[in-house]
């Protein structure tokens, strides 16, 4: 059964949300090996922030980077899972993937800048109306007060425009969570393995949003102990996230699932 036949079974025939067993099997494969994936958070958030600096091109090689990078959480949980041990350079098999990983990326690039525009249209327009009505009314003078000011632009609809669009943007995020990792375990091209999460993450949405809403508290809990808290919060996220791609998309029953073993040899 290849991808394609997979997804097109899962959202024909349905399939199982199991909520608790994701919570559950995720945080065993972290404490399995805590070490492991906190060491591994602590590198990969450095990785981060260096090409970040990278000019032009940093916060889009940052995003590559950390889907990238996500890949290698799956693949040490996926280890675990099985019963093996795991070597920190599991991490980073991840890169083997990262020719069709940046393709992705490359197009929720391009969605999310559809997503903004008319936020950014709307919200210039806003700001250059008030700016010119601010210079023929006089406004701008030494004694005008900050709430003056602020009620020179019309921002009414701003705030909904601004919502609808933090909303689509997170519908945007949620769909397409196991983008990448398909492309990586079933060694699809970039809009296949788009597509395959699309449409089986879109069948249970809402449960998937809602366990996304659940990761989203348990770092919050990491924030509050004094954000030290995210290094065992962050990668018990990756590793619920694993446990229910695991169960779901079941990478291991396909025949053509990639050998994480030989990937220096698998060219991009």
């Amino acid at each position: 059964m290849n991808l394609n036949e997979k997804v097109q079974l899962l959202t024909s025939n349905g399939y199982e949300f199991k909520f608790g067993k994701y919570i559950s099997d995720g945080l065993d494969y972290f404490k399995t090996q805590a070490g492991y994936f906190i060491g591994f958070f602590v590198v990969s958030i450095l990785m981060i922030m260096v090409a970040g600096f990278i000019p032009v091109i940093g916060t889009f090689a940052s995003q590559i980077l950390s889907a990238t990078l996500l890949v290698g959480y799956f693949i040490a949980a996926r280890k675990i899972k099985q019963g093996n041990s795991i070597t920190f350079d599991d991490f980073f098999k991840g890169f083997s993937s990262i020719g069709q990983i940046s393709i992705i990326q490359l197009i929720l690039f391009g969605f999310s800048l559809v997503l903004l525009m008319p936020l950014l249209i709307y919200g210039f327009s806003v700001m250059f109306s008030g700016i010119i009505d601010g210079i023929k009314d006089n406004s701008f003078d030494d004694n005008i007060s900050p709430q003056e000011l602020f009620e020179l632009f019309s921002v009414d609809g701003l705030i909904p425009l601004f919502i609808i669009t933090v909303l689509l943007l997170m519908f945007m995020q949620t769909i397409y969570s196991f983008a990448a990792v398909n492309a990586h375990f079933f060694k699809a091209s970039a809009w296949e393995s788009m597509e395959a999460s699309r449409k089986v993450i879109q069948t249970k949405f809402f449960h998937f949003f809602g366990l996304i809403v659940v990761i989203a508290l348990i770092n919050l809990l990491g924030v509050l102990c004094l954000f030290i808290g995210l290094l065992v919060t962050v990668p018990m996220s990756y590793t619920i996230m694993y446990a229910a791609f695991d169960d779901i998309m079941n990478p291991d029953e396909e025949s053509n699932l990639i050998d994480d073993d030989a990937f220096e040899n698998r060219s991009n």
